[in-house]
């Protein structure tokens, strides 16, 4: 494709001419006010802003409230370039040349430098060279643009960038939808009683809109299928990628659970056809294990929070103690048998939206304790655990105990919490306090 060609296509999808517009957001879009007010609030700052999150969650949707907001803002629109590299009628801006031209164009012929401007990358991973050409508008003085990039591979990109910009970047992670923002989404009240709906469903925008079991399944399918081929095996190129599709599936049924590299691959050889019994191919599939996991951590499939213990072994032998899926919707097992584990998957994920640093807990008093989250914020931290109902106290006295007592009797001095659906309940303890899930989801954004 010629330079011109390319830039009559590039201009006709930035979305500069007003009857464009309708096509730029999605139907049933969903303003996402916290990402637009954080990225507002990093405008002035001179570094490249990156958007990250897993494939499918609303990134791009996200970039492209941003320019309508911008606009409505008084920025004119073509001082505005938006370029998504994953569309094919322009792939041949991926090509650095082309690229540059397309940028050099664009401020030479559109932007006008007595107002501010922005450049949004979307997908960048598919621009050849495209740490060396971000970094390169960033130093050029004569690119008076403001650089936002999307991407689905946090270690990819935070390398990349590192390496080429330093500490002139910052990072804006985004979620599937919140609780509050699928009550929002669905026209339903924000109340305890519609938890166990957003538990089910998961919070992806794309999958909430089908209503169709089969279609929604198959659209799960392919999020999954897409993350793999785009984020993971174009990235890393696993050797076993039989291995890996098989790791996925146990990962969408034992999340929420006490799990260790060899019990997971031990899962794995025994739901799988995979060759079995010989000690020296079960240890370098225990490898890959390790390895593939952290490729899935990378590009946000799913999260394996560190364990913190007094006891530094305990930390060096549990290289993977729980994972949790970054959006129920990828769970895949009967969630009535056990709906406390997508409870505890959902807290998990919510503490990560408000920015806590999370680990699991041991602790050791007589006997081992065990903390869901340990969890801390600036000078402030917390442990908290998490338990679908409590019930009775005497009918269940051994759980009461486990979620109450394991609290109590751990020698950290910071508030304690058990989060669980239960209205009101009395702890028996006069340093661990009850929240119910509305309760936890006020206190996870006050604090």
């Amino acid at each position: 494709m010629s330079i011109e060609a390319l830039k009559q296509k590039i201009q006709s999808r930035t979305f500069w001419e007003t009857d464009t517009e309708e096509s730029m957001l999605p139907d049933r879009n969903l303003t996402r006010s916290s990402y637009l007010s954080k990225l507002n609030q990093l405008a002035d700052i001179n570094v490249v802003t990156s958007i990250m999150g897993q494939r499918r969650c609303g990134k791009s949707v996200i970039g492209r409230q941003y320019i309508k907001k911008l606009w409505d803002d008084g920025i004119p629109r073509k001082n505005i370039l938006y370029i998504n590299f994953f569309l094919k009628p322009v792939a041949d801006v991926r090509e650095e040349k082309n690229f540059i031209s397309i940028v050099e164009w664009w401020v030479e012929q559109f932007v006008d430098r007595d107002q501010p401007s922005l450049l949004i990358l979307d997908e960048v991973q598919e621009l050849e060279n495209w740490d060396e050409n971000v970094a390169s508008i960033l130093e050029d003085a004569s690119m008076p643009c403001r650089l936002i990039i999307t991407g689905s591979n946090s270690k990819m990109l935070s390398d990349e960038l590192s390496e080429k910009l330093g500490g002139r970047y910052t990072t804006l992670q985004v979620f599937p939808f919140s609780f509050a923002e699928f009550c929002q989404f669905n026209e339903i009240e924000y109340v305890t009683n519609n938890i166990e709906r957003y538990l089910l469903a998961g919070g992806m925008p794309e999958v909430l809109k089908v209503q169709n079991e089969e279609q929604k399944i198959q659209l799960i399918s392919d999020i999954i299928n897409s993350t793999v081929k785009h984020d993971i095996v174009s990235r890393y190129n696993p050797t076993n990628p039989r291995l890996l599709f098989a790791l996925i599936d146990f990962c969408r049924t034992a999340f929420s659970q006490e799990l260790s590299i060899k019990s997971i691959t031990k899962a794995v050889l025994q739901n799988t056809q995979l060759p079995k019994g010989n000690l020296a191919l079960t240890q370098t599939t225990s490898s890959l294990v390790s390895d593939y996991i952290g490729y899935m951590q990378d590009v946000y499939f799913l999260y394996s929070p560190p364990t913190y213990s007094h006891r530094t072994k305990e930390i060096l032998k549990r290289c993977v103690d729980k994972i949790y899926l970054s959006d129920l919707c990828l769970s895949e097992y009967e969630a009535q048998s056990q709906k406390g584990r997508l409870l505890e998957n959902m807290v998990y994920i919510e503490l990560l939206r408000n920015n806590f640093r999370v680990q699991r807990y041991l602790g050791y008093r007589n006997r081992k304790l065990e903390i869901d989250f340990y969890i801390a914020k600036g000078e402030k931290s917390a442990l908290i655990q998490v338990c679908w109902q409590l019930g009775d106290s005497n009918e269940n006295s051994e759980l009461w105990e486990r979620e109450f007592g394991n609290l109590h009797h751990t020698k950290k001095a910071v508030p304690k919490f058990v989060v669980s659906l239960d209205d009101a309940v009395v702890s028996p303890f006069g340093d661990v306090r009850h929240l119910n899930i509305m309760q936890f989801y006020a206190w996870a954004a006050q604090t």
